[in-house]
Order: structure tokens, then C-alpha cells, then sequence
């Protein structure tokens, strides 16, 4: 299979800097979103190192085995958490920062895709939206059950991570594997766009623009925008074509 793959990132309206970071490589099958959790210091270094680390010792390793692409992630994922933790040690005005990680990586007929946090990976097939991601917060982890009242304190904000990268020794990854078919279209997203504009309505610009692959992230951010843009926001799009 062939991966098109167009991204872009903007500040969005309401912040000062933006702390999401995004990297994409088609040759190499390879994409990253990461956003560095807000009302924390250090949001956008955390991002940068997960998402340029990953980067990184994928392209510097020679050879995955097939078998071994997921647990290589989920360890390089782990690794990652640990150089976080280690840089907030050294410096102690960033210390407690995190993100949340979204990495697609394509390789023959599947998608591999590792997920911590609540930025999202979607699928457009058929003209169906689907999300492929759980959330990893307080308010999805309550409703199904995850977690007791007396787990959480009551003041905690329903958006408040569970997961991501950077918030303790251990981290535990989400890794998928999809089948890939001609005319799937995978939308990757930090929840600055997610959380300004619903799934209908995303799911409306996406089929709209499904012709126009390089166009989509603009118009997905300008609807990120005109909903309120109180956050930053990243968009990746990665198209399957046939061989």
C-alpha cells in the first residue's frame, strides 16, 4: 500500500504558545502527534521529546522484525517516558510535564498504531466515521467503569489524563492493528480540534474534502477556530492508495 500523508499545527486562538508538536514521514510510513498537557510547565518540551525521540530511534533503527513492531513501540514509548522523567529531575521548573502520543506507523497491509492519552486517531472509510482511540481521562474511564468515585477526588475536570507520557515511572500504551484497504483515511488529532468541533461535523469536512487530502488540515483547523479555538491544534491525515 501507498500512505499520502499532509499535517499541519496552529496555535488556535486562546494561547500563548502552542505545545503540540506533529512529525510525518510517507516514505517510511510514519506519523506522529503529540500535545503537551495543558496547565502544567513544560507542555511543548515534553511533546518535542516524544515526538522527535521516536523519530529518532525509528529512523536510526536498521531492522524491526514484523512480529515485533508493537512491542517495539510500547518499549521505545516506555523509553521515552523515562527520558521525560529524567529531564524534569534536571530541570526542576518543568518537572510533572507530560503529553499525550498518537504514533501510526504503516507497514505492508496494516497500521500500527500506538496511542496514549486523548488525542484521537480516526478512521473515514465507506463514508463512515469511526474513532479508533479511547480517551484515556477521567470522564471515559468513569463511564465504563474504570474508576470508582472514591478513585478520583470530585473536583478532578472530566478531561483530566488518566495516561499520557511523563506522569509516572510506568506507562501503559494502547497498540492497534487495522487492516488496511485502497480509500481508508485515517484523521489523527490533538483535542484542540476534537474538543472545538463534533464528530458529525468533522466527519462532514472530511467527506467534503476527501478529494482534496492536502487541503484537509487547513480546513479542519479553520473549524477548529471558528468553534473557539481555545486550544491548540494538529491534524494529520494519512490516505491508503493501492501499490
Amino acid at each position: 500500500m501507498r500512505i499520502r500523508m499532509a499535517g499541519a499545527t496552529d496555535i488556535g486562538l486562546k494561547r500563548k504558545s502552542n505545545q503540540d508538536s506533529i512529525f510525518y514521514d510517507e516514505p517510511h510510513g510514519l506519523g506522529l502527534v503529540a500535545d503537551g498537557i495543558g496547565g502544567r510547565r513544560g507542555g511543548e518540551v515534553a511533546s518535542s521529546i516524544a515526538v522527535n525521540s521516536l523519530k529518532k530511534l525509528f529512523l536510526d533503527t536498521d531492522l524491526v522484525r514484523y512480529g515485533e513492531i508493537n512491542s517495539f513501540l510500547a518499549s521505545t514509548i516506555d523509553r521515552i517516558n523515562q527520558d521525560i522523567l529524567a529531564r524534569g529531575q534536571l530541570e526542576p521548573e518543568i518537572a510533572g510535564m507530560g503529553t499525550t502520543l498518537n504514533c501510526l506507523l504503516f507497514v505492508g497491509n496494516k497500521l500500527h498504531l500506538a496511542h496514549i492519552g486523548d488525542s484521537r486517531t480516526y478512521l473515514f472509510q465507506d463514508e463512515q466515521f469511526y474513532q479508533l482511540t479511547l480517551d484515556h481521562n477521567v470522564q471515559c474511564f468513569a463511564e465504563r467503569g474504570w474508576l470508582k468515585p472514591g478513585q478520583y477526588s470530585p473536583s478532578a475536570k472530566p478531561e483530566a489524563l488518566i495516561r499520557a507520557v511523563g506522569l509516572g515511572p510506568a506507562v501503559e500504551v494502547d497498540v492497534y492493528e487495522v487492516d488496511l484497504v485502497p480509500g481508508q483515511v485515517f484523521l489523527t488529532c490533538s483535542d484542540g480540534l476534537s474538543g472545538m468541533v463534533s464528530d458529525i461535523g468533522i466527519a462532514d469536512i472530511m467527506k467534503k474534502y476527501r478529494n482534496r487530502i492536502d487541503d484537509l488540515p487547513k480546513r479542519l483547523i479553520e473549524a477548529a477556530n471558528a468553534g473557539g479555538g481555545r486550544d491548540n491544534i494538529t491534524v494529520l491525515i494519512s490516505e491508503v492508495r493501492g501499490k
